[in-house]
């Protein structure tokens, strides 16, 4: 049943893990793409899913879920098949429900009984007005890649080619895209490169992935970023550019440096680059970030530094090289306990159980010799809403610690983010809530003190031997220095209606 009511509440957007690989011939895909998805794993923990593509038809699979849920040995013996190409997909869902419908890859066959399979991770913005516009009928509660995939379904053209850049001609955002159509796949990048995509090669067939450690996990090589701007066509066991790189500035995401990214993931250091073998690893970025912040503060008389796993330890081991203090991992992440396997930012949709769940995850070592009577400096890569920093304050004092003081990673999340990132209200935000006053965040969270990185820190520890470009408007300096920092200032290269900001 078609409606036409049109609510951006209801869209549901999706960011997510992404790998695909494509092969001349059909090869068995699904086992080495499982592999390869546990690299992207972090990046969505709400569902998985994969479309592959036979020598005589598609198919698709999804779950709820972990991978290992989603994909039992069951199911992965039932799926089995030699494919020309594969697209799995790991979901991270933000603006609204999380119903397994949603679950990508989204797949359609259009009147010609063309099959087609898309994966995305980032948002689409302004398809709903486009929608609208052009009074076309949207299904409820559907996800931004649903409607992008029933416009290419639609689209006109003498080939695919031309249908799929004039339907991306129709669309802004962020995003990074995998087309499967037929026995083909197209990939693209937005125009600013807000989200990463990666191209390589495993055992002479394609793989396309968001980070670098899916390609280490089945030792396959990478080759370099997909620019932005760009669209690749694979045809024939062959990479075609057939839209080149877009002149417009880069604009990665900076919270991808900070959390989204695997610590053993590789990025270009400067926003783009096509050479892996001077990318940065986001470990070495967060541990920079912690050195450039012990330049600017001083904990008096601190007795150790913790890190908060996984994210927030390069960046504290950073801070304590740099301040010369001692270094104890005195909190651990329990892998096996069942929310240790999540990350509870992007658990939105359980978003009144946080709390209860951060001492599962998350477990201090229990010699109170370690904390009693403690000055404990602990880091983290950010506090978006203050649960579990709230949560681990509250234990570090229970084990007798006399003060406790934290330093953050990426400044003060005070704006909702229409690019990729779940947050569906300023409320929630704990900055937001204080307007971004520090001694008030402490107070919520019953910290001694809390001290942020500052965006002009934080942006030096990833340009590394580029110089840092001071904008005449200050709230530019994410925007100038080729990132994206829009949740901490408001300013984003794209507003929420698809149009593009300039840079004063």
């Amino acid at each position: 049943m078609v409606s036409t009511t049109y609510s951006e509440e209801k869209l549901l957007q999706e960011k997510c893990g992404i790998v695909t690989l494509y092969a001349k011939n059909a090869t068995n895909q699904l086992k080495p793409a499982l592999l390869a998805a546990i690299g992207v794993q972090h990046r969505g923990t709400h569902g998985a899913g994969v479309a592959y593509k036979t020598d005589s038809k598609a198919y698709k699979y999804t779950d709820s879920g972990l991978i290992h849920e989603a994909f039992t040995p069951n199911v992965v013996k039932k799926l089995s098949q030699k494919s020309k190409w594969l697209i799995f997909h790991t979901r991270y869902g933000t603006n609204g429900g999380y119903s397994k419908k949603n679950i990508q890859p989204c797949t359609i066959k259009t009147k010609d009984g063309d099959e087609l399979a898309i994966a995305h991770n980032g948002e689409f913005v302004g398809l709903i007005n486009y929608f609208k516009l052009h009074k076309l009928p949207v299904l409820k509660n559907v996800s931004d890649t649903y409607l992008f995939t029933y416009l290419l379904s639609k689209a006109k053209g003498a080939n695919w080619k031309e249908k799929v850049l004039s339907t991306l001609d129709k669309v802004t955002g962020a995003y990074s895209v995998v087309i499967g159509i037929n026995n083909d796949i197209f990939i693209a990048r937005d125009p600013h490169g807000i989200r990463p995509l990666i191209i390589g090669k495993m055992r002479g067939q394609w793989m396309i992935a968001s980070e670098t450690h899916a390609f280490d996990k089945v030792g396959a090589k990478v080759m370099r970023e997909v620019k932005r701007g760009e669209v690749l066509y694979f045809h024939n066991g062959n990479m075609t550019v057939i839209r080149h790189g877009e002149k417009k500035p880069k604009h990665f995401c900076d919270f991808e440096w900070a959390y989204f990214g695997r610590p053993d993931s590789l990025l270009p250091p400067n926003g783009e680059g096509d050479k892996p073998s001077e990318w940065l690893s986001v470990s070495r970025f967060r541990e920079q970030c912690g050195q450039e912040l012990a330049k600017e503060i001083t904990i008096k008389n601190a007795t150790f530094m913790v890190g908060v796993p996984d994210s927030g330890v390069p960046f504290a081991m950073g801070y304590a090289t740099g301040s010369k203090m001692r270094y104890i991992q005195a909190i651990v992440r329990d892998h096996y306990d069942p929310h240790g396997k999540q990350r509870l930012f992007m658990r939105d949709d359980q978003m009144k159980r946080i709390r209860k769940k951060v001492l599962g995850k998350l477990s201090l070592i229990p010699d109170k010799r370690i904390w009693k009577d403690a000055i404990v400096v602990i880091g983290d890569d950010s506090i978006i809403r203050g649960n579990v920093s709230e949560q681990l304050t509250k234990a570090i004092f229970a084990m007798g610690a006399k003060e406790v003081h934290w330093i953050i990673g990426y400044p003060p999340v005070i704006k909702r983010c229409h690019l990729g990132v779940s947050i569906r209200t300023e409320e929630e935000l704990i900055a937001a809530r204080s307007k971004g006053d520090a001694g008030k965040i402490a107070k919520e969270i019953g910290a001694t003190s809390i001290h942020y990185i500052q965006p002009d820190m934080f942006i030096r520890a990833r340009l590394e031997n580029a110089k840092l470009t001071k904008p005449q408007n200050p709230q530019d300096i994410f925007l100038a220095n080729g990132g994206c920092g829009g949740c901490t200032n408001g300013r984003y290269p794209i507003d929420r209606d698809g149009n593009y900001t300039n840079i004063v």
